[in-house]
């Protein structure tokens, strides 16, 4: 019998043995709505977060951004919610909104309120996607 690690994946996802997989990168949003993403630890252990989308295009910077510790992002900014949170309450509000509109049986849905519902989902996932952009100063 093989193990996780010797199976030879047929797609694109990379099999790891368990103690040198990826951990999960938690991030986080603030009170004005910026996404803070883990960027290391600082000399003392702390995390550092970066928020390399901010709304307000003020705070975009060029350079190196300065090393903001959770706890800083939290006194500053809170309160911070950690993103997949946000992220789950803005799906389920998608859903209330469709089976409230549309009828609570999907079954009985139309291809047309199908595709309505797939879409706003999708766009929920797209707004919570990896973004590249400029990193707050």
């Amino acid at each position: 019998m093989a193990t996780s690690s010797q199976i030879i994946p047929t797609g694109s996802v990379p099999v790891y043995p368990l103690h040198s997989a990826p951990l999960p990168r938690p991030s986080f949003v603030d009170a004005r709505g910026d996404v803070w993403e883990l960027n290391g630890h600082n000399k003392a252990g702390e995390q550092i977060l970066a928020c390399p989308n901010p709304r307000d295009p003020e705070d975009c910077g060029d350079g190196e951004s300065y090393p903001w510790t959770l706890g800083e992002v939290e006194r500053a900014f809170g309160p911070l919610t950690p993103r997949a949170d946000v992220e789950e309450r803005r799906l389920a509000e998608v859903d209330e909104e469709f089976l409230d509109y549309y009828g609570p049986r999907q079954s009985s849905w139309q291809r047309w309120q199908v595709e309505n519902y797939l879409a706003a989902i999708a766009e929920v996932h797209a707004e919570f996607g990896p973004v590249q952009g400029q990193v707050a100063a």
